[in-house]
């Protein structure tokens, strides 16, 4: 058998609960583990461990005696991981965690000394909101205490990466963000030069302490409007762990709670999840430190520009799991799109002008893919032995894992190129589905912004945490992600409205265009 792991063995050398069993992620902080050492025997078995554990509980029941409605217990779940489990049996769209906008921790609850001296610095949102919260973090009154006192001390994102570990991202299409984070922890600083030091009760704030609070909101931060400046910190909601199949979604943003909700039928003692993003596993290491299992994605999501309908469309993002590289539907969704923009603009449309115009999206997605690639560097030869390692552990092992995930992408994304490339060679029109894809639907309907595609939307985050991502174009300039929303009237005269809605008409019934 294996021999039992004491408190004497896990927490020494700086080692503590604080930082290795809270971190984003179900199984805690990636760098305490080894073969050894695990977050099941660590987190869970030892004295410390089981203490923290009812802290977290007492915190829990504390919220719910301030106005927080609950259905869920923070439990070990199968597979050494911590996570919020439901309490009791919750039909769909019924309320699993509502929080009162007193317990929540946003720009409007930023001290206003913060706010002008981030003014002053043209900091972002995200980092005044970590300047905030770094500013409670030394106010032993802060209705955010006992949250805070949960928090990991470290995390394992890339503002903790090590230099190896920073050279091999700087050389991948996630660049930006390395740059991002650390424009983001300077500004901090500048910040903090020009705060009065008496804000901060006598403690001098070291980057430590600013490394720590921007990997809080980063990690932790959820925005329910979909943009940065919505960000907001929300105690309990980031104990929801990751599931590509969520059980739960952000529901609405009131002026006095934010709620959450079961997206389906639920049973007590299943793991209630959300879904952070559809990110490949190199996204998820840089932006929180973990990979996910049998994660399908690759690459990065983008949006290719072509007719203005597309914007309604899915952005593309890459699958392992499929031979067609990405989804069918979403490229079927931009073949309908640039048809109806067609048609508007020239009349009807022939087969092989539809070949034409299936071939301008598979051109593009051939051209992103390889874009993509060539900003993925081979990890330098140094590293190779990481590829063939699966005993790494700790800060190896993270590097360990970029490697070998740098190595699948690159796969990957020549796959793209290669696939997209015959498809331009096919000589015969691939089937039109007979029913209209739904965002194109959504816009003949009138809905593309109604309350459904908003609650949807607000469900994504920004990458534990839903905030949004700073998104990228395939030349790797920074850009705003488009929402999909927004009706037609945005983009085409009102005259022509009638002529659009006949042809969303003819192809949701199935009938030809050509």
């Amino acid at each position: 058998g294996v021999d039992a792991i004491s408190s004497a063995d896990c927490w020494v050398g700086g080692w503590t609960p604080e930082i290795c069993c809270s971190a984003p992620g179900a199984k805690g902080n990636p760098l305490c583990w080894d073969s050894v050492f695990t977050f099941d025997r660590c987190c869970t078995e030892t004295e410390e461990g089981i203490q923290f554990d009812l802290r977290r509980r007492n915190f829990v029941a504390d919220m719910v005696r301030r106005g927080a409605t609950v259905h869920f217990d923070i439990r070990h779940v199968s597979g050494g991981r911590t996570g919020a489990v439901a309490s009791r049996a919750l039909s769909a769209r019924s309320t699993v965690l509502r929080v009162p906008s007193t317990q929540v921790f946003s720009l409007k609850s930023v001290h206003a000394a913060v706010i002008e001296a981030s003014r002053q610095n043209s900091c972002d949102a995200h980092a005044v909101l970590g300047l905030g919260l770094a500013l409670e973090r030394v106010n032993p009154s802060s209705v955010l205490a006992d949250w805070i006192k949960l928090l990991p001390l470290t995390f394992a994102n890339v503002l903790w990466f090590s230099a190896r570990q920073l050279e091999l991202v700087q050389k991948t299409f996630f660049s930006y963000i390395v740059q991002n984070w650390f424009e983001d922890l300077d500004c901090m600083e500048r910040a903090v030069r020009e705060m009065n030091p008496n804000l901060w009760r006598g403690k001098s704030v070291s980057k430590e302490d600013l490394r720590w609070a921007l990997s809080v909101v980063k990690t932790r931060g959820f925005a329910f409007e979909g943009t940065r400046e919505s960000t907001m910190l929300i105690p309990l909601a980031d104990f929801l762990n990751h599931n590509m199949v969520a059980s739960v979604r952000t529901a609405t943003l009131a002026e006095d709670a934010l709620r959450f909700v079961a997206t389906k039928d639920v049973m007590p003692g299943d793991e209630l999840c959300i879904d952070y993003a559809q990110a490949s596993n190199l996204e998820f290491l840089v932006r929180y430190g973990f990979r996910v299992e049998d994660n399908p994605y690759g690459g990065r999501q983008f949006e290719l520009g072509g007719e203005p309908m597309q914007v309604h469309c899915p952005a593309y993002i890459l699958r392992y799991d499929s031979p067609d590289i990405i989804e069918n539907s979403i490229i079927d969704c931009h073949r309908q799109a640039r048809y109806l923009s067609f048609q508007q603009q020239f009349g009807e449309l022939q087969p092989h002008e539809q070949l034409r115009e299936d071939r301008y999206i598979y051109k593009a997605v051939e051209q992103a893919c390889g874009q993509l690639l060539s900003m993925l560097e081979p990890p330098p030869h140094d590293m190779q032995e990481y590829l063939d390692s699966t005993e790494s552990t700790g800060a190896d092992g993270i590097t360990a894992v970029l490697v070998r995930e740098i190595k699948r992408e690159r796969v990957l994304l020549l796959r793209c190129v290669q696939a997209f490339q015959q498809r331009q060679q096919e000589a015969d029109l691939r089937p039109v589905p007979t029913t209209l894809a739904e965002p194109l639907a959504r816009l003949r309907s009138g809905q593309a912004n109604g309350p459904d595609v908003t609650q949807a939307n607000n469900a994504v985050n920004s990458y534990a945490s839903p905030t949004p991502p700073e998104d990228i174009d395939v030349t790797g300039r920074t850009a705003r992600m488009h929402s999909g929303g927004g009706g037609a009237n945005r983009f085409m005269p009102p005259g022509d409205r009638n002529r659009v809605d006949q042809l969303l008409q003819r192809l949701q019934q199935g009938m030809s265009i050509s």
